[in-house]
């Protein structure tokens, strides 16, 4: 993975609109960059630009706290920032050459699925905060290129890795993978179109459960209908022996379930299961 794009922001303060705007009219919050959690490219070339696709972009996310709290009582949330870049291979050409490639600030598939779910009332997503949809400085990577921030609030619990949830006894993994199915069903319009276990952010100690990751977002009839591969996808069963070379799992207490899926992804499943 390329990064490089997002640095130095650590102390920056963001100020967006506030989402929906309260009774009183427009209203925004300034909130403090204080941590980085990570960047990702995505990178286009200037024939994908042209038939219609988005443009080059960075996207960051960052812990952030609200400024306009007292001390004893910070808000805290969490920023996605969508930054363009120019297309692939031309990072160096001239500042006119970079300037043509800007575009307008437009609403990113995250910031749509979020409004739709907050519009809901569906609590098993953070809660978009704000937003704000501007432009570079002049003398930015993309002079004038489109930039956007989102804002929301954030939840108890840590994303969960694969490490600590298989080397969790084996009572809590059935108890996370309940949790799991009954939290996925409450999704509303849209769900995650990447599916990983860390877009499952999970508190150890209460139990409670959100799903994140609506950078790329499928649109839904309704809710959303639950199917058991989604285990698979989510990361949270083994349906395929090769799984377990990305990482050590010290798991022992494992099962096959009755669709043969093996519930841990220390040991190999079925032949009929592998490639999968």
């Amino acid at each position: 993975m390329r990064t490089g794009f997002l640095h130095g922001l650590l102390g920056t303060q963001v100020t967006v609109d506030l989402w929906p705007h309260p009774i009183t009219g427009p209203a925004s919050e300034t909130w403090e960059i204080t941590e980085k959690i990570d960047e990702e490219i995505c990178p286009t070339d200037e024939n994908d630009s042209n038939n219609g696709k988005l443009p080059a972009y960075v996207l960051g996310t960052f812990r952030c706290r609200s400024t306009d709290d007292n001390d004893e009582g910070k808000k805290l949330g969490i920023v996605k920032i969508y930054k363009q870049i120019p297309y692939d291979g031309t990072q160096f050409y001239d500042y006119e050459y970079r300037k043509q490639q800007a575009v307008e600030p437009y609403e990113p598939r995250e910031l749509i699925a979020l409004k739709a779910l907050k519009h809901r009332g569906c609590v098993v997503v953070p809660e978009l905060l704000g937003y704000r949809l501007t432009k570079q400085d002049a003398m930015e990577i993309v002079p004038r290129g489109c930039l956007m921030y989102i804002v929301w609030k954030q939840v108890p619990g840590e994303p969960l890795t694969e490490e600590a949830f298989w080397q969790a006894p084996l009572a809590k993994r059935d108890e996370i993978r309940a949790q799991f199915r009954h939290t996925y069903q409450q999704l509303v319009e849209y769900a995650p179109l990447i599916s990983e276990i860390r877009k499952i952010i999970y508190d150890w100690t209460t139990g409670e459960m959100h799903i994140s990751g609506f950078w790329r977002a499928a649109s839904l009839d309704g809710y959303a209908k639950w199917d058991d591969y989604l285990f698979v996808q989510f990361d949270l069963v083994s349906a395929n022996p090769s799984y377990k070379h990305y990482f050590t799992i010290g798991a022992t207490d494992t099962y096959h379930d009755e669709k043969g899926w093996r519930c841990s992804a220390y040991e190999e499943s079925p032949d009929r299961l592998n490639g999968l």
